[in-house]
């Protein structure tokens, strides 16, 4: 690749396999210091997907708009599967973030959990620094020095820059497997614009909200991963978007989800 394409590069987290027990991980059950309320729908508690220690994964600061310290829980609702491009899809995920340094301890499932929910084993991770690259989707490979015919090179160099390691991330550019527009996707949906179809991109409240700052960051890509047996639909993966604002107050609140599969 030219430095053109390797300019385009920026720094993320990628989310690896530790030799050691930690309190980041994907599956298992929550490991927190306080008590907290589960997040519900429909009266019916969200199964948990994983969770990150702040102050392991961040601890160089490589993700200037997430907290150093705390933790991070996630939940999505197992049972409905929601894709996120209606905007009452909203509840079937979400983020908790418990700050401090509290001795941790593991958390009392609900008693009204389906255990169906929980992953059957564990993956503890660590982070590593990481450059991620734009999708050629959204790329003008002629301005790139690459002719159309060879594009394929680039999502080549895209594969053996990430080798055969599950995707799981924390910034930077997401791996999209169908559209390269959540950011876009995040904003509208959050907004109350339905984006199953074209007349929702196409309404004057979609246009309404593109006006706004689009500061949406990725706060996970969790990516199938058969080592725990997480399978997002046909080989997909789940997007954790927040606003880099909210991130920034320690609000996680708020946060948007994208569902996409082959």
């Amino acid at each position: 690749m030219n430095e053109k394409v390797l300019a385009l590069g920026q720094r993320c987290l990628r989310l690896v396999n530790s030799d050691k027990r930690t309190s980041s991980f994907l599956g298992g059950k929550p490991l927190v210091g306080a008590k907290f309320d589960w997040p519900r729908k429909n009266d019916k508690p969200l199964g948990f997907i994983g969770q990150l220690d702040l102050k392991e994964i961040n601890s160089n600061k490589e993700i200037d708009w997430l907290p150093q310290t705390g933790r991070l829980l996630f939940f999505y609702d197992l049972e409905e599967w929601p894709w996120g491009f209606d905007p009452k899809d909203i509840g079937g995920w979400a983020t908790l973030y418990e700050n401090g340094d509290a001795d941790l301890y593991p958390y009392e499932l609900p008693s009204d959990l389906d255990l169906e929910h929980l992953f059957p084993s564990i993956k503890y991770i660590k982070s590593e620094s990481f450059i991620s690259y734009p999708d050629g989707q959204s790329l003008d490979f002629e301005s790139l020095g690459i002719s159309e015919d060879d594009d394929e090179e680039y999502y080549d160099f895209i594969d053996e820059h990430f080798g055969d390691e599950p995707r799981h991330q924390i910034g930077g550019f997401p791996s999209p497997i169908q559209g390269d527009s959540m950011e876009e996707d995040c904003q509208l949906a959050s907004g109350g614009v339905y984006c199953g179809n074209s007349d929702g991109y196409n309404s004057k409240e979609a246009e309404n909200l593109r006006s706004e700052l689009l500061d949406w960051k990725l706060l996970l890509q969790f990516d199938s991963d058969d080592e725990i047996e997480a399978m997002w639909g046909d080989m997909g993966m789940l997007y954790f978007w927040v606003r880099e604002s909210d991130a920034k107050n320690c609000d996680f609140s708020k946060p948007w989800l994208i569902l996409q599969c082959s």
